[in-house]
């Protein structure tokens, strides 16, 4: 059913008015407000507009304080620290073996901790077993080897009671015309390994000379090394000539080198010495690439009965 048009405007007009009446019908109109009203009203319409609000004005955004960390964290997991054994117990010749299946590297690695931790000798150890029970290419070995020369005139012998080094005899055959000359050669170059060793060797040296000198022209001469006794084993025999004109000390040492090298290359279990380089000497050579366990090594293979005995 449809309701009327002037009914629906009777109603909405009825509802405005009842609304309005209902808001109204406690305020006075007529009354004009007092000075005390108008003087709260004022008070309030100044407040209300002392401080417009910027609705276009950008907003800034509230200043932040830098935070500088006090480091960078680095997440790259370290390697451990490497052990450096019992520092209380005295060392044996043979310590550091232990590592060395760990190759050269560690071994080396190690050597310079304790270096650095003043353990020199324990360092120069470190430094040998990276030569003599490992494999190290060109440049280890240079590296090694500079330790070495660097420790080994700081330190003590490592033998300092005669009566308990090794003996081991340097031997050399020659004419009679040669002999003069090569006597105190040899001798000295067994003063040399002794000192070489560390004390470890007691070497003398023993010079067999001919009957007849060799006809016109260079001039023979043999090395070898020995136990103290004629049952002892030895090493090879090794010859060479000498011309009045050359150096017999440079012969001798580069013989002397030669025999210790292969003899341990032949019968040891570590790693025989490398020839020397450059203009390193047969002499330097044997006082830092023969490591002294080589040399204790050397020395007790010649201290046994000779296999043809």
């Amino acid at each position: 059913m449809r309701v009327p048009v002037p009914l629906v405007l009777l109603l909405c007009l009825s509802v405005i008015g009842g609304v309005w009446w209902a808001n109204t019908k406690g305020m006075d109109f007529m009354t004009p407000p007092t000075a005390a009203r108008i003087a709260e009203i004022q008070e309030k319409a100044e407040a209300s507009n002392a401080q417009p609000e910027r609705v276009n004005e950008p907003v800034k955004p509230p200043t932040l304080r830098q935070v500088i960390p006090d480091a960078i964290q680095d997440n790259t997991p370290q390697p451990p620290p490497i052990g450096l054994g019992d520092l209380d117990s005295p060392p044996t010749l043979e310590a550091y073996s232990d590592r060395a299946l760990d190759g050269h590297a560690k071994l080396a690695e190690l050597a310079a901790v304790l270096e650095k931790e003043g353990e020199f000798q324990r360092a120069l150890l470190a430094w040998e077993r990276s030569l003599d029970m490992t494999k190290p290419d060109t440049t280890q070995a240079a590296t090694a080897l500079a330790a070495i020369r660097r420790l080994r005139p700081t330190l003590p012998d490592w033998n300092s009671d005669p009566a308990l080094a090794i003996h081991i005899a340097l031997h050399a055959g020659t004419g009679p015309s040669l002999a003069p000359a090569l006597k105190p050669v040899l001798e000295e170059a067994a003063r040399e390994l002794t000192l070489a060793s560390g004390g470890i060797l007691r070497v003398t040296a023993d010079l067999a000379v001919g009957k007849r000198n060799a006809p016109k022209g260079p001039i023979p001469a043999a090395l070898w090394l020995s136990g103290p006794t004629g049952d002892s084993a030895s090493t090879d025999v090794l010859s060479f000539t000498v011309e009045p004109t050359d150096d017999l000390g440079k012969d001798v040492y580069q013989t002397v080198f030669q025999l210790v090298a292969s003899h341990l290359k032949r019968t040891g279990r570590l790693t025989p010495p490398v020839e020397p380089s450059g203009e390193e000497t047969h002499l330097e050579a044997l006082q830092s690439h023969i490591t002294r366990l080589s040399w204790r090594e050397f020395g007790k293979s010649l201290n046994t009965s000779s296999p043809d005995e």
